[in-house]
């Protein structure tokens, strides 16, 4: 995309978060060495962190940073979100790569899950994701390029989440941890959803069994219709939640790219979905008039 994505912005929004959470300057945004302290101590009591060095925190809009200059653990006062990264250890290096079975990086997952407080009942999947690296190497005095054979990599787990029948879409438990087992990267967005929200879910579920038809799209047709729960992402500074009717579109033709997505209610209307960040204000641009 040629503009920076609300995902974009929220990646910036973070990063400028972090930013003031390591240094060493005073600024509003830091918080007390207590309040580190604290945040530390859910680090490491739900998620096992070991932390190596003097604690520096920060906060904005609900949003709480701590970091030792290595490891750094994000949250968001009033919903279950958490994300981790430990800079030594994410991305990973062969040397570093966790060694036990899928099953065992499974579990790991299942005890960080069970710590934050989610409900194990909620999981809906959970799967171990390889990646794979592939290597080239131009040849010397020519437009040859040696490619290398195809090596598998470091794995990630990939937990869904879906609540009496309905899938939440935005929810998910993404980790990494390194050989010893310990977090390299984490992503755990499982907020509390209301029973309003979940109640018109299943009103959706139910419209949907006694409604074949939905709204069409041109160049596609329909390939599921699903009644969802969305809410904000783990990156973001607002905790809304919303149902949803989904419907995923195929493309008639075959193409290369995403297949697309609308969430509607019963009516057909798009719905709103749930903030992330709020857009920086651009400033208006003066213009001169044109003289002829």
């Amino acid at each position: 995309m040629k503009k920076l994505s609300n995902a974009g912005w929220c990646g910036l929004a973070l990063a400028a978060l972090l930013a003031g959470c390591a240094s060493t300057k005073a600024t509003d945004a830091r918080i007390d060495d207590e309040q580190a302290r604290a945040l530390a101590a859910v680090g490491t009591s739900q998620f096992e962190i070991r932390w190596d060095g003097p604690l520096a925190g920060a906060k904005e809009r609900g949003v709480m940073a701590v970091t030792d200059g290595s490891t750094t653990l994000t949250t968001r006062a009033g919903a279950r979100v958490f994300i981790v990264h430990d800079k030594k250890a994410f991305p990973p290096r062969e040397e570093t790569a966790f060694a036990g079975t899928d099953a065992e990086l499974q579990g790991i997952g299942r005890k960080f899950l069970q710590a934050s407080g989610a409900v194990s009942a909620e999981v809906d999947d959970a799967r171990v994701l390889r990646q794979f690296i592939q290597t080239g190497e131009a040849v010397p005095g020519g437009k040859e390029v040696r490619v290398g054979a195809v090596q598998a990599s470091h794995r990630s787990l990939l937990v869904t989440r879906r609540i009496e029948g309905v899938e939440v879409v935005s929810s998910r438990l993404l980790l990494h941890v390194n050989s010893f087992g310990r977090i390299g990267f984490m992503e755990l967005a499982w907020p509390d959803i209301d029973r309003e929200t979940l109640a018109r879910a299943l009103r959706y579920k139910d419209w949907i069994a006694r409604q074949p038809a939905v709204r069409q799209l041109e160049g596609a047709e329909v390939e599921s219709v699903d009644a969802v729960v969305l809410h904000s992402p783990a990156v973001g500074f607002y905790n809304d939640s919303t149902a949803a009717i989904r419907i995923i579109y195929r493309p008639n033709a075959k193409q290369v790219g995403q297949k697309a997505v609308r969430y509607v209610d019963e009516r057909g209307e798009d719905v709103t979905l749930p903030r992330d960040v709020d857009l920086p204000a651009e400033e208006k641009v003066q213009r001169s008039a044109i003289r002829k």
